[in-house]
């Protein structure tokens, strides 16, 4: 990764439990890099060259960071952009505790779609990811 970028990102190096119930070894808050759209434009317009391939007629992503990504890869392709919402159920023991999912009010929208779903995750699937997929799919199927 560029050092430049990984400066902007605040790296913070230690033992975190992640979102997903996970360890790891590094957060980088990806937050900054939605500030000025510009800086990342480059790598969004690579994305959207590469979800263009399948044939996609939507991207969603969780409401924080990966909503901003899928509505600029969404702009880019002019293609509907859908969101999922954070919800945090009261019981939590288990992994990927927290779900997330797309609005009542467009939620009909989605069914039927060949969706990419995208997130400001650097490295694997996130808890989020795996949430707004499973949204899209109880969306899809009744």
């Amino acid at each position: 990764m560029d050092q430049e970028l990984l400066n902007f990102l605040n790296p913070r190096k230690g033992h975190i439990r992640l979102e997903s119930g996970y360890h790891g070894g590094m957060w980088l808050d990806l937050d900054p890099l939605f500030v000025m759209p510009g800086r990342i434009r480059p790598l969004v317009e690579t994305l959207a060259g590469r979800l263009q391939l399948h044939n996609i007629e939507a991207v969603c992503g969780p409401l924080v960071g990966g909503a901003f990504l899928a509505q600029a890869v969404a702009s880019l392709l002019d293609i509907e952009f859908y969101y999922a919402e954070r919800f945090v159920p009261t019981v939590r023991d288990t992994l990927f505790p927290v779900e997330h999912r797309i609005p009542e009010g467009v939620g009909s929208m989605v069914s039927g779609k060949r969706v990419a779903v995208v997130d400001d995750a650097l490295k694997e699937l996130t808890a989020a990811d795996e949430a707004a997929i499973s949204a899209l799919i109880k969306k899809a199927v009744g």
